[in-house]
Order: C-alpha cells, then structure tokens, then sequence
C-alpha cells in the first residue's frame, strides 16, 4: 500500500503529533470546559422539565446529525491521492449532500417526536435545529488542515463555536427566554464557526462528483454509518424509556447523567484525532502502531479514569450540595453511566488503526453488540428494577463491547493486551480512590458538607496524580521531551527524506 505523503520532512512526525495533543488538549478541553460552565448553568436556571425538554429535541437532532459524520473527513485524510482542492471538493460534496439529506429528516421527524412525546412544544423546537447537520458540513474547511496536520488553525476555527454559543445561551437563559435560549445560542455559534471557516479556507467550497469518489467515499463511510445509528437508538432510546418509565422529569435525569459523564471520552478523541494522520503514513508497520496504540491509551487514561471515577465517588455531593434536591435521582445515573463510560475507554481508539487502513467496519460490529446489549438488558432492567437496573445493563454492555473490541485488536496488532493496559490505567485511580474513601471514613457521622467533599477531591487527585508518576513517569518525560524540541527517535521504519504534499 502507498504511504501517504506529508507536507513536511518526515522525520518531524513524532514532534508534530506530540505538539498537536497539546494544541488540541487545550483548545478541545477549554471548549468542552465552556460547553460544561454553560450546562451546569442553564441546569440551575432552567430546572428539570426544561432540560428534560431540551434533551429529547437535542437528541433527537443531534443524533440525526451524527449520522453524517460517517468517516467522510478520515476518508479525505486518509487518501493515498493528494488532498488538493478537487479532491476537498469531492468530499465536501457529498458531506455536503448527506447534510441536506439528513436536515430534511430532522424537520420530517418534528412532528413524529412531538406525537411520541405528547407535548406540542417538541414541533416547533425540533425544526429550529434541522439546521445543524448543514452548519456542520460548511464548517468542512476544517479538514484541510486536519490533514496537514496544522492543528492550531484547525482549533482556533472550531473554539470560536463554544466561546459564541456561551455568550449568546446563557444571558438568554437568565433573561427568562427559557428553553428557547439553548436553541438560539448554538445557531447562533455555529454560524459564526461556517463563516469563519469559509472565509479561511484554502480551498473554495466547489461541488465536484464523480462516480470512482463516491463509491469510495461511501465504500468507507456506511460501516461508520452503522455505528452513528447506533448511538442514535441507544442516546435515543434511553430517553424515551425513562420518559415513558417516569415522566419528563426522568427524561430530564438521565440526559443531565448523559450530557455531564460523555466528556470521559474527550482525552480520547483529542489524542485519537492527533494521532490519525501519522497512523495513516505507518499504517504498514505494525511494531510502530502497537507503540502508537499503548502510548496513546495509556496518556488519555491518565485523564478519563480518574474523570469517571470523580462521578462514581462524588456524583451525590454534585447533586445535594451543588445542583439541589430536585435532581437527587440523577445521582445514581451519573454513578452508573460513569462507570459504564470507564469500561469503555480501554482501548477506545481501536477503530482509527482500522481506518487507517481503509478498513471501518470492525467497528459496526462494536456498535451492534451496543445496540443487542442496551435492547436486552438495560431496557429490561429499567422496567424490572429501575434505575438501578437501568445502570447495570448499561455496564454490562460496556462489558460485551469490550469483549468485541479485544478480538478484533488481536487480529490487527496481537502484541497489544487491553487487560494490561486497564490494570496499569486503573492503578492510579485504585489508589487516589481509596485514599479518598479512607477518610470518608475517618469524617464518618453528622451532616456532610461542602468543605468535606472538595477535602476528599483533592486528596483523591493528589494521590492518583503522585501514583500516576510512579506508574507513568518514562512516558511523561518521553512527551515532555517531544515538546520541548530535544532530539527526538524516527518513526520506526520511516525515511528520513521529506516529502512534499
């Protein structure tokens, strides 16, 4: 197979990719730090129903959305070809095509929603968001730089979105506007994200097809396709379920437990979206894609265990002393879903070594044991034992993808181990966790306050992060030392001769 060409001296790529973690680090972690302000936010002011409102419109929207994020921008990058302007074209033209598709099933789907859910206001605030999957598509500029590897231009693009969105919602929503507010925000932030990125593109927005694009465009993207269903039926289904169970207000529940512990999975995406151009130039070399995949999966645990684990220990202090007692049932929710959501960061970006090499349906298949394991054992578990129930389907859903996950990584690099990657992970997390629960104890007895719990957090951090030295400090310094501009290792295998896009 070709290896892909760079447009800078080969030998820059291990630097490269260790910098652009840090520009993504800091630009995706402010933006979802925003994106996080902004939910507690509006969850204070709004209440239950409001956001229980909320979350069935922007499930159901954002959901729909997601399905055209099918792989169209990995399959650019991934192009042995050149990623030129006629080639960007092609790709935007279908992105671009599936948007306006998917836009037209949102604003068919208002009215089904508000019949399902019986309440007249879903219609009209389901087709004020039928915009969404068409702003996405204008912001596919963004991809150019994303194969060059630029990462800095690419985030300043993408932070400008949050940064609008929090100044137009939340004044909005302490004015009184309601609902409405988390509507108008966002439309708002994503049209300024379209225009900038149009307005800096290298390349102009042109429609181009072709027969030979779209089979291999659309070649890639169904498996990916399956995926983003399934996450529709499961985000969807979960709400329509505790909507059905428990009224609205469960509704409202289960999408703050959702909105809040989705973020575990933020390190990942960050260093998995850095990493996937260099996994595309040595997708033939598999000594450097075992190195690439443990030294990945190792750093974002170090974030996303101790994030799900945060929930798991304190989610009660977060409802009783922070959010107040109208959200005490969304405690457990929290507690589960994090666990849940900790299963699944072993490993998590397995599936971008497949695309690399143009191969994405191993990760339907994840997807399906998803949808088996939610259908056959969280929704039964919610009707039989509540809430509790609910959460354990959920974890042991996480449980079954796991055990998917693991064949198909030993298939594609069989020197990796999850499971030693999981003890190694979690050691740091065991550590902080006891120590934390340890004076729990000593504390024992009389009302729990605020002071006790932010104690326990800090000493729960402190010792995983002073664990996390012990375990990790090789890997810690081999970043550092990338960051810094030392002399750096080649790629394994890769000529040191540069070439040009």
């Amino acid at each position: 197979m070709q290896e892909r060409e760079l447009a800078f001296p080969r030998e820059e790529l291990r630097r490269r990719t260790a910098r652009g973690a840090i520009v993504n680090g800091v630009f995706l972690g402010g933006g979802e730090g925003i994106a996080l302000a902004q939910g507690l936010i509006v969850t204070i002011l709004l209440g239950p129903k409001a956001i229980g409102l909320y979350g069935i419109v922007t499930t159901t929207a954002m959901t729909i959305a997601a399905l055209k994020r099918v792989g169209i921008d990995e399959a650019y990058v991934q192009h042995e070809g050149g990623g030129g302007e006629a080639e960007f074209q092609r790709a935007f033209t279908l992105e671009l095509g599936i948007a306006l598709a998917l836009a037209l099933v949102i604003a068919l789907s208002a009215p089904i929603v508000a019949l399902a859910y019986g309440d007249s206001r879903l219609l009209p605030l389901t087709l004020a968001v039928s915009y969404l999957p068409v702003a996405f598509a204008l912001q596919s500029p963004s991809w150019i730089f994303f194969r060059r590897m630029d990462f800095l231009k690419q985030r300043l693009l993408q932070a400008l979105i949050p940064v609008v969105t929090f100044c137009v919602t939340v004044p909005l929503a302490a004015a009184g506007v309601g609902v409405w507010s988390l509507v108008i925000g966002p439309f708002v932030g994503n049209a300024a994200g379209a225009l900038a990125a149009i307005k800096v593109s290298p390349y102009r927005l042109g429609i181009r097809s072709d027969r030979e694009a779209r089979r291999r465009y659309l070649g890639f993207s169904w498996p990916i396709f399956a995926t983003s269903l399934a996450l529709l039926l499961v985000q969807q289904g979960q709400v329509l379920a505790f909507d059905l169970h428990s009224g609205l207000a469960a509704a409202g529940f289960i999408t703050l437990a959702f909105t809040l512990t989705r973020y575990a999975d933020r390190a990942d995406q960050i260093v998995t979206t850095t990493i996937y151009p260099a996994i595309c130039v040595v997708r033939e070399r598999v000594a450097t894609l075992e190195e690439l995949f443990a030294k990945s999966n190792r750093i974002t645990m170090l974030f996303s265990l101790p994030f799900c684990a945060g929930f798991v220990l304190f989610a009660p202090d977060l409802v009783e002393l922070v959010l107040g007692d109208d959200w005490r049932p969304a405690a457990i929710l929290l507690q589960g879903l994090a666990a849940a959501a900790a299963l699944q960061q072993v490993g998590y970006n397995w599936f971008a070594f497949y695309r690399a090499r143009g191969q994405s349906w191993p990760q339907a298949l994840e997807s399906a044991a998803l949808v088996a394991g939610f259908a056959a054992l969280a929704v039964p578990g919610l009707l039989l034992w509540g809430s509790g129930g609910f959460i354990a389907g959920r974890i042991a859903t996480a449980a079954l993808m796991l055990a998917v996950r693991r064949r198909y990584l030993r298939r594609l690099l069989p020197g990796v181990s999850l499971e030693r990657l999981a003890l190694r992970g979690a050691a740091p997390v065991a550590a902080g966790a006891a120590a934390a629960l340890a004076l729990r104890l000593v504390l024992w007895g009389g009302a729990r306050t605020l002071g006790q719990a932010v104690g326990e957090a800090v000493l729960f951090l402190a010792v995983a992060a002073a664990v996390t030295w012990l375990v990790e400090r090789p890997l810690l310094r081999e970043a550092g030392g990338y960051l810094r501009g030392g002399a750096l290792p080649e790629v394994a295998g890769a000529p040191a001769s540069a070439a040009t896009a």
